[in-house]
C-alpha cells in the first residue's frame, strides 16, 4: 500500500452502528476488534474490483442501485 492520504468522511448513527457492530462481531467471534478506517478500506478494495457502471448517475441513490447490480452480476 502506498502513502496514506486523510480524508474526513461524514457518516449518519446507522452507518456508524453498522461499522462497530462489524467490528465487535469480529471481536468477539474469535478475531480482533477492527477499526472503522480498516473496514471502510476493505469495502473500498473489494468496490474497485467490480465493473460499477457510473454512466449518467445523478445522486447517492443511483450510485446505490449501480452497485448493487454490480454484486448481483458476481
Amino acid at each position: 500500500m502506498g502513502k496514506e492520504c486523510w480524508t474526513t468522511l461524514g457518516l449518519n448513527r446507522k452507518q456508524i452502528c453498522f461499522l462497530e457492530g462489524i467490528s465487535k462481531k469480529a471481536k468477539f467471534s474469535g478475531g480482533r476488534k477492527l477499526s472503522r478506517t480498516s473496514i471502510i478500506r476493505a469495502f473500498l478494495s473489494v468496490a474497485k474490483k467490480l465493473d460499477i457502471n457510473v454512466t449518467g448517475a445523478r445522486d447517492e441513490k443511483m450510485l446505490r442501485d449501480r452497485i448493487s447490480e454490480s454484486f448481483k452480476r458476481c
